[in-house]
């Protein structure tokens, strides 16, 4: 959908055609008993605006997000971070809050039949998801499924659904693993790296964290070190570095705002931190990304949704 900055953003607004799917602002009902159809996906580009506002009336909507961005739905603000990924059913007003530049992230607008009886026995129809979830360190493989599985629509939509409907039932069964997890030093250690992310952009301390949780330094290092090997300043180090990464490689944004974008105020200080981890300077890595991508791969057309 092609926005003019001229005119204000366009709001369809359709009578819903099937049950509202929401279970609350954060839980959603994803049917899964049936191959979803792919209507379509692709690398989106957005923020021609300072704020845009969505619905798709029929349809389900997936975004694996490379920025942070606040987005607004059913009265409910929520807070987009790089390798954060939303499943937002049809007939849901999306409002994202931009700032003043364009933002890219991956979409996938399919339809899912919720009318149908589970395929197999035992297996649920539907199945319970957050809406947000935060998947940073599963970000580049996610993107490499939904990157195979675009070329491979253009070509053979069964395949490319197929591969679709296993993505979002591995996405919701490490979902529900979380929600139903009883190990309670994994789940602190993914809420601790959930509080991390959320505030990258500043200053980040443990003493923060602990406040955050309702909890005391000593006891966050301890779970963080059994849990990662690590200290919690190399864990917050750790996804920094990260998210740099994945915004060198699969964003446009300048290094100098991805700096920021990262917690790093200095650039030459962020430059010897990127070819610390990654052994070539910020620049060079992009360019080695782009050149590895080749034909096919990443060299798709930014579309707009």
């Amino acid at each position: 959908m092609l926005y003019n900055w001229r005119k204000p953003a366009l709001v369809v607004k359709i009578k819903p055609v099937s049950p509202f799917q929401t279970l609350s602002p954060t839980l959603v009902r994803l049917p899964l008993a049936a191959r979803p159809c792919v209507v379509n996906c692709g690398l989106a580009e957005h923020g021609f605006r300072g704020q845009e506002r969505y619905e798709l009336p029929r349809l389900w909507c997936m975004h694996l997000y490379f920025y942070t961005v606040e987005m607004e739905t059913h009265g409910v603000t929520h807070r987009i971070v790089p390798g954060s990924l939303t499943l937002v059913p049809p007939a849901s007003p999306i409002v994202y809050h931009y700032g003043a530049r364009k933002h890219r992230h991956f979409f996938v607008h399919f339809r899912a039949d919720e009318g149908v009886e589970s395929m197999e026995e035992g297996a649920p129809a539907r199945v319970e998801i957050p809406l947000l979830q935060h998947l940073p360190q599963a970000q580049d493989e996610i993107l490499d499924r939904l990157q195979h599985m675009h070329r491979v629509l253009t070509h053979n939509r069964l395949h490319a659904e197929i591969l679709f409907w296993s993505l979002l039932w591995d996405i919701a069964h490490a979902s529900r693993t979380l929600i139903r997890s009883g190990d309670r030093g994994s789940a602190l250690l993914k809420s601790i790296s959930a509080f991390i992310e959320e505030r990258l952009p500043s200053r980040i301390t443990v003493q923060d964290i602990a406040e955050h949780l309702n909890l005391s330094s000593p006891y966050i290092n301890r779970i963080v070190k059994r849990e990662t090997g690590a200290t919690t300043i190399q864990l917050i180090r750790r996804h920094r570095m990260q998210r740099a990464h994945r915004l060198l490689l699969h964003s446009t944004m300048p290094i100098k705002l991805i700096a920021a974008e990262c917690g790093v105020d200095d650039l030459h200080h962020f430059n010897k931190l990127i070819h610390h981890e990654y052994g070539a300077s910020p620049r060079h890595l992009r360019l080695q990304s782009a050149s590895a991508a080749g034909p096919g791969k990443g060299s798709w057309a930014v579309e707009r949704e």
